[in-house]
């Protein structure tokens, strides 16, 4: 074959490759991920307040996000498993619809008992969209594009993720400044309008998302050699129960400050909702300009280079945090810390995806969630109360310079070492496919 017939090929190659990636399918399901994602953290710049106003103790804000969790790892597997028999598409809209009736139920409630009770419920209906859509996301896209398919659907994802806080922010000061609601009834309004983008997705799923499994399947799953003919033994099974090792750890590493966050800037810096959560969105699209970008390098580099080099980051920035003297110190680490998040997690999605069979994806998607969850669950307790006892104290250390360190950073620093195990462990025990491992290899060697 000549030069030119050869390059038309691999151009034409290229082009039914991008076609797969950028379907109508792919693109709504990732839309419709940007909207539930936008949904679901509106009232993060200000949860922790609307708790308390309900009743709630500042040392028990970490059993909101424990209840959410606890669902949610209880049933992730099962769910997951669900999909790979019923049809991913089938659950995504049970759990979107679910979410309708609750961002309504959220905002109506009248005490902190009801809203323990509804996080809970968020969990279940998280637990059936999260390994479906995932799983879903996989089914379709060719195995040498993983990590650009994974890297533009998580881009979709945590756009919608750091568009909720200023956009819930933005309606909460709206309502009690122009509005002229009372402080605790304008945190209600964002969730009546959670609500409604969870109809939005429906729709966008409904509409365009193909069935990739059960009877009424419209995608026919190829057999690959990192899918269905992959056996769960040997340096795949190892891998594996590495992942399920790590996913623990850096869920609880991620639990002990995501509750915590709001509360530090509100009580350090004094920051208002609608300045927390336009910190939280600017650090977070920062973080997301690199999303794309890193999926498509971990198809060329490797998985574990991408992983190595943003999680790294996030957990110095983790550590380093707390030692921040004024909000625009404390947005440009967290932007930095976002980066990282952004730089490592399509590699680490692509990587899961690269090891786990076709025929149970769901099921050990839902798995690897569960063992996640179940980590925030223990670091989302301890964390509040960590910070609850610590914040009005400071410690000095003199190991080269009299150094002050908050104790309300604490958490920020556990976090921050715990990640970086996690990071050890992936790194030195998990294998890479050798489709991935010769990717890296030849680059380095190049």
């Amino acid at each position: 074959m000549n030069e030119k017939a050869r390059n038309n090929r691999e151009g034409l190659l290229e082009k039914m490759l991008r076609s797969e990636i950028y379907s109508a399918s792919i693109i709504a399901l990732s839309l419709a991920s940007l909207v539930t994602n936008i949904a679901g953290t509106m009232p993060s710049s200000y949860f922790p307040n609307y708790a308390t106003s309900l009743g709630a103790e500042v040392w028990f804000i970490g059993s909101f996000v424990a209840a959410f969790l606890i669902a949610n790892a209880v049933l992730s597997q099962y769910f997951g498993s669900l999909s790979d028999r019923i049809g991913r598409k089938k659950l995504i809209q049970a759990g979107l619809l679910t979410d309708v009736f609750l961002g309504t139920l959220t905002g109506l409630i009248q005490n902190w008992q009801s809203l323990i009770i509804i996080r809970a419920l968020n969990g279940v209906s998280t637990a059936a969209v999260r390994p479906a859509a995932e799983a879903s996301l996989v089914d379709q896209v060719p195995e040498k594009r993983r990590g650009e398919a994974t890297g533009f659907f998580m881009t979709a994802t945590m756009i919608g993720w750091f568009l909720g806080p200023i956009f819930g922010g933005t309606i909460q000061f709206y309502s009690e400044t122009v509005l002229g609601l009372p402080l605790h009834e304008s945190y209600r309004i964002p969730y009546f309008i959670d609500s409604a983008l969870s109809i939005m997705a429906f729709i966008l799923v409904k509409w365009k998302v193909k069935e990739t499994r059960g009877n009424s399947s419209q995608i026919k799953i190829k057999k690959t050699m990192t899918g269905l003919n992959m056996e769960l033994d040997g340096w795949v099974s190892r891998s594996i129960k590495v992942l399920y090792i790590t996913n623990l750890t850096n869920g609880f590493a991620v639990g002990f400050i995501a509750p915590v966050g709001v509360l530090f800037l509100s009580t350090t810096f004094s920051a208002v909702p609608l300045q927390i959560g336009t910190i939280l969105s600017v650090s977070g699209f920062v973080g997301i300009l690199f999303n794309f970008f890193a999926g498509k390098l971990s198809d060329k580099w490797g998985r574990k280079p991408l992983i190595a080099i943003g999680s790294l980051s996030s957990r110095l920035a983790s550590i380093v945090l707390p030692f921040s003297t004024d909000l625009w110190q404390t947005t440009g680490i967290m932007a930095f810390r976002s980066l990282g998040i952004n730089v490592a997690m399509p590699a680490s999605r692509a990587l899961t995806a690269d090891l786990v069979p076709q025929k149970i994806r769901g099921k050990l998607f839902g798995r690897f969630a569960a063992f996640f969850e179940t980590g925030m669950i223990a670091g989302a307790l301890l964390g509040p109360w960590l910070f609850y006892l610590f914040q009005s104290q400071e410690f000095h250390v003199s190991l080269f310079y009299d150094l002050i360190i908050k104790g309300s950073g604490i958490p920020f620093f556990i976090s921050g070492i715990i990640g970086l195990i996690a990071l050890i462990l992936l790194l030195v025990f998990v294998k890479e496919p050798a489709s991935m491992r010769s990717k890296s290899e030849s680059r380095v060697r190049s």
